[in-house]
């Protein structure tokens, strides 16, 4: 038995096979920005990651507003302190409209390092140490 198609139901079929390789590609590109396990920065003692799905930084009050650059989700980044013990540290998100929202505030100490990360969502957002 023989089966025939026509041209419309063959193009049909090329550009759902054309659009399943494509979103394939896409779904596979944007997995690959986020690494599974951020890499810490080295000589850092302290270190912000950020898991959630926005971006955070941190905020040490007593060395004038000195703020860490922005951790983007799925990324950590470090600095090496000293001077300060106990300090305060702000964390804060950012949300998709570019507004910064506090998560919360902890407290640093120089001589033992900390590393934190940021986790959830902005509605939703949390912190732990690890």
């Amino acid at each position: 038995m023989r089966t025939t198609t026509t041209r419309a139901a063959r193009t049909a079929g090329l550009v759902l096979a054309a659009g399943l390789v494509g979103l394939t590609g896409a779904t596979s590109a944007r997995a690959a920005d986020v690494p599974a396990k951020p890499a810490i920065p080295a000589g850092a003692n302290f270190v912000l990651c950020s898991f959630g799905n926005y971006p955070s930084y941190a905020v040490f009050p007593k060395r004038g507003d000195m703020a860490t650059v922005i951790a983007e989700p799925g990324r950590c980044v470090g600095l090496s302190l000293s001077g300060q013990s106990k300090e305060k540290v702000v964390l804060y998100g950012i949300k998709p409209n570019q507004s910064s929202f506090k998560i919360a505030t902890d407290t640093f100490d120089d001589r033992e390092g900390e590393r934190i990360r940021t986790l959830n969502t902005p509605a939703d957002n949390d912190w732990q140490t690890f």
